[in-house]
């Protein structure tokens, strides 16, 4: 199979969003050599406790972090969608619109470990690649039927990401930043400055709208 346009995606809540998560998205669009590289806001995720913000308001944010880095796209699709967002649903969506070009799909370590979990886990293979971003001193917590899996399907080489579609697992490592947005929400509720964890655009937006403060 020729090489076509692969797309990657890095979901999240994005609640808000912060450098970590920015400096995650561009340290794996750089190593994979991705030209069409997603973000992409969970609307309605049923394996969390809600979020904290509305989807409008983490999508507006997403939409100015990464305003002046037309490298990175934003994919609003999962807020636009009602109901339910699963990750199964929104890569069926993509998959039809990428015809048999590879799909990535980017995933931190602590959601790698819980991926069987989720809704129809086992067709997330049939429709895109797994992408597992690791941190040092991350840790591996497969179930057996996961580590069977994950095992199977691995690559070392990147370039056997876009020798198919789909179906493939990599291991990536990116630069970890002790950043959290639940860390930046507690600042913001006791009244502190996240100053310097997120751009200062964000950090403006959430004081306009009164986001996170707890009132």
């Amino acid at each position: 199979m020729s090489r076509c346009r692969a797309i990657g995606v890095f979901g999240g809540t994005f609640d808000p969003v912060h450098f970590g998560h920015l400096r995650a998205a561009t340290e794996v669009k750089e190593k994979l050599g991705l030209d069409d590289f997603r973000l992409l806001p969970a609307g309605n995720p049923p394996h969390r406790r809600g979020t904290h913000a509305d989807g409008v308001h983490r999508l507006a944010m997403l939409r100015l972090a990464v305003a002046d880095h037309p490298d990175l796209a934003v994919d609003d699709r999962e807020v636009r969608r009602r109901g339910a967002s699963y990750m199964v649903d929104t890569l069926s969506e993509m998959r039809e619109e990428a015809g048999d070009c590879p799909l990535l799909l980017m995933v931190g370590q602590d959601a790698a470990n819980q991926l069987d979990k989720w809704h129809r886990w086992q067709d997330l293979f049939t429709l895109a690649h797994i992408v597992i971003m690791t941190r040092p001193k991350a840790s591996h917590d497969y179930s057996p039927t996961l580590a069977a899996q994950i095992d199977r399907r691995r690559v070392k080489q990147f370039e056997r990401l876009y020798e198919q579609p789909a179906g493939r697992v990599a291991y990536l490592e990116v630069t970890q930043l002790a950043i959290s947005s639940t860390e930046i929400r507690r600042h913001i509720a006791a009244g502190r400055s996240p100053r310097f964890l997120l751009p200062d655009r964000i950090l403006g937006y959430i004081g306009y709208h009164r986001l996170y403060t707890g009132g």
